[in-house]
C-alpha cells in the first residue's frame, strides 16, 4: 500500500522508491549504490514523513559512500538554501554569468519609455544586452508561472523603447528569466512565442541552471555537508559564495575565519578538494 509523504509545498504524495533512486542516479551515484540507499530508506519511511527528512536520510547514507556524490546530490537544495542562509541569489547568478563570459551589473535603474525600472542584473555579451529577472524560491517544489514571464516581457518592451532614443538601436535587447525551480508549460510556451530566454532548474535541456553550475563547478558553499548554519552566516557576511573560494584558505586560516577547531576546518577543506576534482 502506498505510503503518503509531505512535499515541500505541503501537498501529499505517495512515496516513490523509483523516484528517489532516480534522483540519486542523476546525481552520479552508481545504480547499485542508489538501490542500496533506497532500500535502507524505504524501511524507515513512515506516513506523513516530509520529503526534506527523506532527502536528509539519503544524503547521510550517500556521504558514507562518496562525499563528492553527496555534494552533487545536494546542489538543488543547496541553491534553495542561499536566501535563508543570508546569501543573495542575484549575486550567485551574477557570478555564474561572469564565469560564462558575460559582463554584468547588478541592481541597475533603467529608464523606460513610461517608467523607471530596477533590473536585478544587466548582462552584456556579443552585442546583446540581457535584462535579467531573478525568481528565487527557498522551496524546490514551487514552479515559476506565466505571469512572471509576462512581467519580464512587458518590462523589456518599456526599457527597449526608452533605450532606442539614446543607443539608436546599436544593441539588441533581450529579456532573460532565471529561476532555481521549474517553469510551468504555459510559461515556457509564452517565452518561446515572445523570444524570452529562460533558464530554470530543468530547462532548457542541456543548459539548465544545474548544468551551468556543474559544468564549471560553481557550487555554492551551501552544498557542503560539513558547513553548519552558523558557518554559513559568517561566509555570507564575508561575501564568500562559492565552495571553491574556500581553497584560498588553509586549515588554520579557515579555522580562524569560521571560529571552529582545526579538525572541523580540515574536514571542510577536504570536502571542497573532493568537490573540485
Amino acid at each position: 500500500m502506498p505510503i503518503p509523504i509531505i512535499k515541500s509545498t505541503g501537498e501529499k504524495e505517495a512515496f516513490s522508491k523509483h523516484k528517489l533512486c532516480s534522483s540519486l542516479v542523476h546525481s552520479g551515484a552508481p545504480q547499485h549504490v542508489a538501490d542500496k540507499i533506497c532500500g535502507e530508506i524505504e524501511e524507515k519511511v513512515n506516513p506523513g514523513m516530509s520529503t526534506q527528512k527523506i532527502y536528509r536520510e539519503a544524503l547521510r547514507y550517500l556521504m558514507k559512500e562518496n562525499r563528492e556524490l553527496a555534494a552533487n546530490y545536494s546542489i538543488r537544495r543547496g541553491v534553495a538554501a542561499l536566501g535563508p542562509a543570508g546569501f543573495v541569489f542575484e549575486q550567485f547568478i551574477e557570478i555564474i554569468l561572469q564565469a560564462y563570459g558575460y559582463e554584468t551589473k547588478r541592481n541597475v535603474m533603467m529608464k523606460g519609455q513610461c517608467v523607471t525600472h530596477e533590473v536585478d542584473v544587466m548582462a552584456f555579451k556579443d552585442n546583446v544586452h540581457y535584462m535579467l529577472e531573478m525568481k528565487y524560491h527557498n522551496q524546490t517544489g514551487i514552479r515559476t508561472h506565466i505571469n512572471v514571464v509576462m512581467y519580464a516581457y512587458a518590462r523589456l518592451l518599456d526599457i527597449a523603447s526608452g533605450l532606442r532614443k539614446t543607443e539608436r538601436d546599436s544593441h539588441r535587447h533581450e529579456a532573460w528569466l532565471i529561476t532555481n525551480t521549474k517553469f510551468t508549460e504555459t510559461a515556457i510556451e509564452y517565452a518561446k512565442c515572445k523570444h524570452i530566454k529562460l533558464t530554470g532548474w530543468d530547462y532548457p535541456t542541456g543548459n539548465t541552471l544545474e548544468d551551468m553550475i556543474v559544468r564549471k563547478k560553481l557550487y555554492p558553499v551551501t552544498v557542503l555537508p560539513s558547513i553548519s548554519t552558523g558557518m554559513l552566516e559568517i561566509l555570507a557576511r564575508k561575501n564568500i559564495v562559492l565552495a571553491q573560494d574556500l581553497l584560498l584558505y588553509n586549515e588554520k586560516q579557515l579555522s580562524k575565519l569560521l571560529m571552529v577547531d582545526l579538525k572541523v576546518a580540515t574536514r571542510i577543506v577536504n570536502d571542497v578538494k573532493v568537490l573540485m576534482k
